[in-house]
């Protein structure tokens, strides 16, 4: 299957929740017919689930449909009536609830309807994609794929493809070069390990930031204010990402860490801190409740304070000794006032970049074939301005690698575990290179991949 002969002319979307339905809806933003299927209704309408779904899709903020008419586009369907609407779909994504049992046996109703030369694949955000083709018949699996777009996807450019041992190269490389032309979509290929790569990193991060609060006293709205824009990322920053998600999804990630990952040698971080179980436990679930790690109260914003166990008004500022650090001009500089410095704040912004610096290497061969995917991972689909590598190798590698080891040596890391044989090879001074970026699976730098789409474009998304 080469570029050029894979078209979709019409879609369907298997569960109207709220990714499926807004996928469908960015479907039909790029003019693609979609179905959207969910179970028929017990009572009334039996597409009165499906309409529902397509309705609240008008209500959503940000908005997922380019405009309201995009609806229009939206065939609703449901299992027990409109199997047969499948027959001529070109792309089929599942997006059901996150349970094996429940993807498998949505499986065992459309398997039959697939047409020759579709494409069928999950959108689910951490389960096993080869656990789920194996439910598959063998006439399927080769065309079957793991496709997590990031919520809200009609904004987040971050999609990622997970193959399987099964998937077609071809059918990668016509998914790929769909989501990158039709869908606006920056697509970056993880390998089939749970929470893929940009969760995988991303949420580590936040855990990271989350044990080191605790350890060094510190508030959430300091936190929130030392892990934003000071360090080029967004300005929900941690505390106000996980109210932003939901704290409910967010401990739902957290736990398929936990349930997933038992040999992680951070595995032990892998669990929701007791105020994030509580606040779930209340109900207060962050934006879509009101109320979680922040609460508005007018025009006020308040923050949890666990040592008064109750809110407070939230504005505490970065200390002079962290503004002075990252004043510098380059990361090396930076990195190395924050490391010295007796400052608390300075000395929880080290320890989350050398934590997070250190996870990324030790798990960079499982999770990704790329340094690339990495960096590109958490910049679209986390907002950073730049990947975990790309600060490291301009903070310079070899000296930020020393500083880790010290650290691991010194009982200073959340982990004990060593870094990879390849971090401290002589050699290396970098994992990024005009010709590509390091592969620790061939220990080689790959190049940025040669697909027809991306020859053709003028200015694309560069790491350093």
């Amino acid at each position: 299957m080469s570029e050029g002969r894979f078209h979709v002319r019409k879609a369907a979307v298997l569960g109207a929740g709220v990714m499926g339905a807004q996928i469908a809806g960015h479907l039909c933003n790029a003019g693609i017919p979609t179905v959207l299927f969910e179970l028929a209704a017990k009572e009334g309408d039996p597409n009165g689930l499906v309409n529902k779904a397509i309705a609240n899709l008008g209500k959503l903020k940000p908005a997922p449909l380019g405009e309201k008419s995009v609806a229009d586009g939206i065939i609703p369907a449901n299992y027990d009536q409109h199997l047969h609407l499948i027959d001529d779909c070109d792309l089929i994504i599942e997006a059901v609830a996150e349970r094996m049992d429940i993807k498998r046996a949505v499986y065992d109703k459309v398997e039959n309807r697939v047409k020759e030369g579709a494409i069928i694949a999950s959108n689910t955000s951490g389960l096993s994609i080869t656990g789920l083709a194996d439910s598959l018949p063998e006439s399927l699996r080769s065309r079957f794929c793991g496709v997590h777009f990031f919520n809200p996807p009609r904004y987040m450019y971050l999609v990622e493809l997970i193959p399987t041992k099964y998937t077609s190269d071809s059918v990668m490389d016509e998914l790929e070069s769909f989501l990158t032309t039709a869908l606006g979509k920056g697509v970056v290929r993880a390998k089939d390990t749970p929470n893929f790569i940009g969760n995988r990193i991303g949420v580590f991060s936040m855990l990271a930031c989350m044990h080191h609060t605790k350890a060094m006293g510190l508030g959430f709205d300091v936190v929130d204010a030392l892990t934003g824009p000071l360090v080029g990322r967004p300005k929900s920053a941690t505390y106000r990402t996980a109210d932003v998600v939901g704290l409910d999804t967010m401990g739902h990630v957290i736990q398929t860490m936990q349930d997933t990952l038992p040999e992680d040698p951070w595995h032990a971080y892998f669990g929701k801190p007791d105020w994030l179980a509580a606040l779930i436990a209340e109900g207060s679930l962050g934006q879509k409740s009101g109320k979680g790690v922040y609460e508005k109260r007018g025009k006020d914003i308040y923050v949890l304070d666990l040592e008064k166990a109750d809110y407070r008004p939230s504005g505490q500022e970065p200390s002079a000794a962290v503004e002075g650090a990252l004043r510098q001009k380059t990361w090396g500089e930076r990195l190395a006032k924050l490391r010295a410095s007796d400052d608390v704040q300075a000395q929880f912004m080290w320890a989350c970049f050398r934590d997070l610096f250190h996870y990324a290497a030790y798990h960079l061969a499982d999770i990704a074939d790329t340094a690339r995917d990495v960096d590109l991972a958490t910049r679209w689909g986390y907002g950073w301005k730049e990947g975990p590598f790309e600060v490291w190798q301009q903070a310079g590698w070899q000296q930020v690698a020393t500083w880790i080891e010290e650290d691991i040596a010194a009982g200073k890391t959340m982990s004990d575990a060593p870094l990879p044989a390849w971090v401290k090879a002589a050699e290396r001074e970098a994992v990024h290179f005009p010709q590509g970026s390091y592969a620790p699976g061939s220990d080689a730098v790959q190049p940025r991949s040669q697909l027809p789409v991306y020859r053709r474009q003028a200015f694309p998304d560069p790491v350093l």
